[in-house]
C-alpha cells in the first residue's frame, strides 16, 4: 500500500490544476481502495459550509454546488470530532442527510476522515460502498495517511486557487503569517528565487507569443552551451559513454523533440516558463508511469535538462527586472545575502515564505528597522511576482492586490506611526531614568550594519553585544588577525570611552559561513558557539589577539563567551585569554609590555548555565542573558522552525521566571548582569526587566529611542507589582493581557497596534 499512496501523492502534485488533482485524487483512491466511490469535501471559511469539490460516484452535476453547513450532515461530524467515522450502514446515522442533487442513496457502507493541516481541518474524504460493511483497519490507516500526506498539497492548492479567483475579481486576498519586525510597508513584490523549482511556477498565459518565444529559445540555447561546455571538460576525466549523456541531453533539447512540446504550448497561450512546467511535468509522468526501469530512470533526465532551462529562463528575466522603488522582498527563506543585493533606499518590506520571527535573519530585518512577516502559507512564489503588496508585520498579515480603501487605511496607520516615531526622537538627549529615579544603561547590539550603527554611537551608552560573525559571514575566507584587529579597533575607537562588548565567533545553529560549512541534523544542540571556538583554538587565539591588540590604549573592550553550558568551557577559554597575552607580549615587548586586560562575562542562554551562576561568578566579571536561546532551549521550540514558531514566546510564564531567578543569583551573589536578547527592545519586556532588577539592556538601533521614552513614563514599583502577576500567571496569553492592560493604565496604549477585527478579504 505504501507504494500506492506514494504514486497517488506524486500524480496528485503534478496536476496543473486543483480541480484536475481532485479528480485523479479521487478516482485514484476508488481504484486503490477498491470501492465504488470516493469524494472530497472543502470548508469554505467565507460560508461557514463545505462544499463537494470532486466526486468519483456520485451525481457529478453536484461538485460545486452542494454544501453542508459545518455541523450538518456525516462530513460535518467528521470535521467537528476531527477524527474517522465508519459505519456499515450510514443510512441508519441520526446525522445522515439525503439530497436529490448528490444521488448518494445506493451507498451503505461509509468511512470518512478529516483532511487537517496546522490545526485547521481543509476538508473531508469520504469513501462509500453499496454493500453494508465496515471498512478494515488497514483501508482506514490508509486513508488517514494519505489524508496527512495530502494535507500540505491540498492547502497550497486551496489558496492559489482563491488567488487566482480573486485576480479575475479584482479583490485583495490576505495571508497570514507570523510577526517580526513591526510595521507598515506598501509596495510591489520582488521574488527571489534561490532554488529552482517548477512548484514554484503558477500557470499564466500571455499574449505576447513571440517575446515567450524568444525567451524560451533564448534560454535553450544558454542550456545548449552549458552542456557542450560541460562535456568538453569532462573529456578525458570521464569514460566516452558518461561523456555521451551530455549528447542525449542536447538531443532531448533539439526543437522536434522537447523544444517542438513546449512551443505548442506557447503557441496555445501559456507563458514560456508555464509551457515549459507544463511539458516537462507531462513527461516525467509518463516515464514514472513505465515498467521498465531503466526507461523509468530518464525520468530524472527529463527533469534535470527542464530545471537548467527554466534557470536560465529566470536569469534572463532577472536580469531584465529592475527592483521597484518600493520593493517588498519576498523570498522561499530570507538570508543576509538577498537583503545585500536590495538597494536601500528601495527595500521596504520583507515576506519569507519559511523561516520564523526569531531566526538571525530575522533579527537582521528588525536591525535594519524593515517591516517582515514570516512563515506564511507555502505558495508558489511566482505567484507574487510584481504584484502590488501590503504588509502588515504588526498583526503578522500580508495582502495581496489591496483595494483603494485598504492602501488609504494603512497609509493611515504609516502615517500615525510616524509621528510616534518623531516623539520618541524628540527624548533622546535625555536620560533614561524612570520617574522614580530607577537609572537604565540602554545598550546597542551591533555588527550587522557598521555605518547606521557607528552614526548612532552618540545615542547609546554603548555596545552591550556586538556579533563579530557577521563580518565572519561577508567575508570568502577567515580573516587575517590584522584584518580583525583594523575592524575591531574602528569599532572601539568609535563608541571610546563607552564600554564595547564584543562576542566571540559565534558560528553553528542557523548561522552559517559559505566557506566552514557544518552540516548537521540537529544544529541547535549541535556544534556551535564556543564549542567550535574551543576546538579550533588557532581561530580562537588570532580572534583574541586582534581583540586585545585593537583594545590598545582605549581599554573599553569586554570580552563575550557565547554558549557557555559549563565551568569548563571557562577555565579553557580562560587559558586560551592568558596564553594570548603571553604570546603577544613575547612577540612584540615593546608594544605590549603592558596590556589592558578587558573584562571577561559568559552568555546566559543554555539553560544549565542559570545553575552554575555562582561558580562563574568566582571565574568571570560579568554575564549577559541571551533570551533569543534561553527561551528556545527552555521552550523546546527550534526558533527557526515556522511550523512551531508560534510556540515560541518570551513572555511564557517559565521563561520570565527564569529570567527572574538569574536576576535573583546574580543580585545575591554582586556578579553583574544584563540582557542583550530581543526581548530588551520590547516595551512590554523592557518594563518586566526592569521589576527584575536588570539595569542594563541591550538591543536594536531601532528600538533605542522607544524604549527610552518608555522607561521614563513607568515607575519602578508599578512595573513591580506587574512582574508578581505575571510571575504568576499559568501561560503567556494571561501575562500578554496583564501586561497589555497595565500599559493601557499607564497611558502607553499608542504603543499597542490594535488588530482590525476582520480577517475577510477588503
Amino acid at each position: 500500500m505504501l507504494a500506492t499512496m506514494r504514486a497517488i501523492v506524486e500524480q496528485v502534485a503534478q496536476q496543473p490544476s486543483l480541480e484536475s488533482a481532485l479528480m485523479v485524487f479521487v478516482s485514484q483512491v476508488k481504484k486503490a481502495m477498491k470501492t465504488e466511490c470516493c469524494s472530497i469535501y472543502f470548508a469554505d471559511y467565507s460560508q461557514d459550509n463545505f462544499v463537494l469539490m470532486a466526486t468519483d460516484g456520485l451525481n457529478p452535476a453536484a461538485v460545486g454546488k452542494f454544501r453542508l453547513g459545518f455541523t450538518e450532515g456525516l462530513v460535518g461530524l467528521v470535521a467537528q470530532r476531527e477524527e474517522p467515522i465508519n459505519l456499515a450502514y450510514a443510512k441508519s446515522h441520526p446525522h445522515f442527510i439525503t439530497s436529490d442533487l448528490v444521488q448518494e442513496e445506493q451507498y451503505n457502507a461509509f468511512l470518512s476522515v478529516p483532511v487537517v493541516h496546522q490545526k485547521r481541518v481543509l476538508g473531508v474524504i469520504v469513501v462509500q460502498q453499496v454493500a453494508a460493511r465496515v471498512f478494515s483497519e488497514d483501508e482506514e490507516s490508509f486513508l488517514i495517511t494519505l489524508s496527512a500526506q495530502l494535507a500540505p498539497q491540498l492547502a497550497v492548492a486551496q489558496i492559489q486557487t482563491l488567488l487566482q479567483q480573486d485576480d479575475l475579481s479584482h479583490r485583495s486576498t490576505m495571508l497570514k503569517g507570523i510577526s517580526s519586525s513591526g510595521g507598515i510597508a506598501q509596495g510591489h513584490a520582488y521574488v527571489v528565487l534561490p532554488k529552482v523549482d517548477f512548484s514554484s511556477v503558477e500557470l499564466r498565459k500571455e499574449e505576447d507569443k513571440l517575446k515567450q518565444k524568444q525567451l524560451f529559445l533564448q534560454a535553450v540555447a544558454a542550456t545548449r552551451k552549458e552542456f557542450s561546455t560541460l562535456a568538453v571538460s569532462m573529456q578525458g576525466h570521464l569514460p566516452s559513454e558518461a561523456v555521451a549523456v551530455f549528447e542525449v541531453y542536447l538531443q532531448l533539447l533539439d526543437a522536434r523533440s522537447l523544444g517542438r512540446d513546449v512551443e505548442l504550448e506557447i503557441a496555445d497561450g501559456w507563458c514560456a516558463k508555464s509551457a515549459l512546467k507544463l511539458v516537462i511535468e507531462r513527461l516525467v509522468q509518463q516515464f514514472n508511469a513505465m515498467q521498465d526501469p531503466y526507461i523509468k530512470e530518464r525520468a530524472v533526465d527529463v527533469k534535470d535538462i527542464g530545471l537548467r532551462v527554466l534557470f536560465h529562463l529566470l536569469n534572463t528575466e532577472k536580469a531584465t527586472k529592475p527592483y521597484p522603488e518600493n520593493t517588498i522582498l519576498v523570498a522561499h527563506t530570507l538570508t543576509p545575502a538577498m537583503l545585500a543585493q536590495v538597494p536601500k533606499e528601495r527595500l521596504k518590506g520583507v515576506v519569507s515564505v519559511h523561516g520564523a520571527a526569531n531566526s538571525h535573519a530575522s533579527i537582521l530585518t528588525r536591525a535594519l528597522n524593515i517591516p517582515t512577516v514570516w512563515g506564511i502559507n507555502d505558495i508558489p512564489l511566482l505567484q507574487f511576482d510584481n504584484k502590488e503588496l501590503i504588509i502588515d508585520a504588526y498583526a503578522g498579515r500580508v495582502y495581496l492586490s489591496p483595494s483603494e480603501a485598504l492602501k488609504k487605511e494603512y497609509a493611515q496607520i504609516q502615517h500615525r506611526d510616524a509621528k510616534l516615531h518623531d516623539q520618541f526622537e524628540s527624548e533622546y538627549h535625555l536620560p533614561s531614568t524612570t520617574p522614580d529615579g530607577k537609572a537604565i544603561d540602554l545598550m546597542l547590539n551591533a555588527g550587522l550594519d557598521l555605518q547606521t550603527e557607528l552614526d548612532s554611537a552618540r545615542y547609546c551608552d554603548g555596545v552591550g553585544l556586538y556579533r563579530t560573525e557577521s563580518w565572519f559571514m561577508q567575508k570568502g575566507t577567515f580573516p587575517s588577525q590584522h584584518e580583525q584587529e583594523q575592524w575591531y579597533r574602528q569599532v572601539l575607537s568609535s563608541y571610546h570611552p563607552a564600554p564595547v562588548t564584543m562576542r566571540t565567533l559565534d558560528i553553528g545553529g542557523d548561522k552559517a559561513l559559505d566557506y566552514f560549512d557544518i552540516q548537521e541534523e540537529n544544529p541547535f544542540l549541535g556544534w556551535r558557539g564556543i564549542r567550535v571556538s574551543l576546538d579550533h583554538p588557532e581561530l580562537f587565539l588570532d580572534q583574541l589577539k586582534a581583540m586585545i591588540k585593537a583594545n590598545s590604549g582605549l581599554g573599553n573592550l569586554r570580552i563575550l563567551l557565547p554558549m557557555v553550558s559549563e565551568v569548563g568551557e571557562v577555565d579553557e577559554s580562560l587559558a586560551l585569554l592568558e596564553r594570548a597575552y603571553y604570546e603577544l607580549q613575547q612577540d612584540f615587548p615593546h608594544e605590549f609590555s603592558y596590556i589592558d586586560k578587558p573584562l571577561v562575562g559568559v552568555m546566559i542562554e543554555v539553560p544549565s548555565s542559570m545553575y552554575l551562576l555562582h561558580e562563574f561568578a568566582a571565574k568571570v566579571d560579568f554575564c549577559s542573558v541571551g533570551s533569543n536561546d534561553l527561551t528556545q532551549y527552555l521552550l523546546a521550540v527550534d526558533r527557526a522552525n515556522s511550523r512551531v514558531a508560534n510556540l515560541f514566546d518570551c513572555y511564557h510564564p517559565a521563561v520570565l521566571r527564569a529570567l527572574n531567578g538569574i536576576a535573583e543569583q546574580c543580585q545575591a551573589a554582586n556578579f553583574p548582569f544584563s540582557l542583550c536578547g530581543e526581548l530588551a527592545g520590547e516595551p512590554e519586556g523592557v518594563i518586566l526587566l526592569m521589576a527584575m532588577g536588570f539595569d542594563s539592556l541591550s538591543m536594536n538601533f531601532s528600538a533605542l529611542h522607544k524604549v527610552k521614552w518608555v522607561i521614563r513614563r513607568v515607575g519602578l514599583k508599578a512595573c513591580q507589582q506587574l512582574l508578581a502577576q505575571c510571575l504568576s500567571a499559568a501561560n503567556a496569553k494571561q501575562v500578554h493581557r496583564l501586561v497589555r492592560d497595565f500599559m493601557l493604565e499607564q497611558g502607553l496604549g499608542q504603543l499597542l497596534y490594535r488588530q482590525k477585527d476582520d480577517d475577510a478579504k477588503q
